[in-house]
């Protein structure tokens, strides 16, 4: 479901997206600071909003996801060059690591979310 917004809205949601401030926001979409912080404290303005940056977040965690293979890539090989600084060697071995068992924890809490979801719905 689109929510509505006015055209004064729309300009300001749009510059909230790319400007570095509320202030330069207001400024960008043509209107006075009061008026964007009220905005600001409109549920449907809120609730588009959110929508926006969930949807860009969306898009950067998939362009993460598409490099994260090289990443590990570059870590693996700094990981068994001959010729890296042991503390190079060491410091990507600790990141393969970390990342390996943050994955593994990340498992198991969406396992017991699911578990627990599932008892709330029974």
């Amino acid at each position: 479901m689109a929510i509505e917004l006015n055209i004064r809205q729309d300009r300001f949601l749009k510059a909230l997206l790319e400007a570095p401030s509320i202030e330069k926001a207001c400024e960008m979409a043509g209107i006075n600071k009061t008026t964007g912080y009220k905005y600001l404290k409109d549920d449907k303005f809120l609730t588009e909003y959110r929508k926006l940056r969930r949807e860009a977040m969306q898009q950067v965690t998939a362009r993460l996801q598409k490099a994260s293979e090289e990443a590990v890539e570059v870590l693996r090989e700094v990981m068994t060059d001959k010729k890296a600084s042991p503390s190079s060697k060491v410091q990507a071995a600790k990141n393969v690591l970390e990342i390996a068992y943050r994955s593994i924890e990340l498992d198991d809490i969406q396992e017991r979310i699911a578990m627990i979801e599932n008892k709330m719905t029974n």
